[in-house]
């Protein structure tokens, strides 16, 4: 913990400390917005159908192999998606 020496250090530290505060506010309401974004429902399909292979890909194959892969990948751009995020928190947090 940080000692202070006279009170000009203190009000330094809290001045410091609502910046601080303020800024990982703005990140957070960043975030929250990109996580509503991308649970829009136009927005999730446009996903899962952008993972669809074209036809010549999935002939011969059964309804259900097709819908499991399309939600494997989406599961997997959604797991990719939070990962990202979460390094760059972490990076931001480690630099600081």
């Amino acid at each position: 913990m940080k000692t202070f020496k006279n009170s000009k250090q203190v009000r330094e530290e809290k001045k410091r400390l609502k910046l601080r505060r303020a800024e990982l506010e703005k990140a957070i309401r960043y975030d929250w917005r990109d996580v509503k974004d991308s649970l829009r429902p136009s927005n999730i399909a446009g996903q899962v159908f952008s993972g669809v292979k074209t036809e010549k890909e999935t002939e011969g194959r059964t309804e259900a192999g097709i819908l499991s892969e399309i939600a494997a990948k989406f599961a997997s751009k959604l797991a990719a998606r939070a990962e990202d995020k979460i390094m760059a928190r972490i990076g931001k947090w480690i630099k600081k």
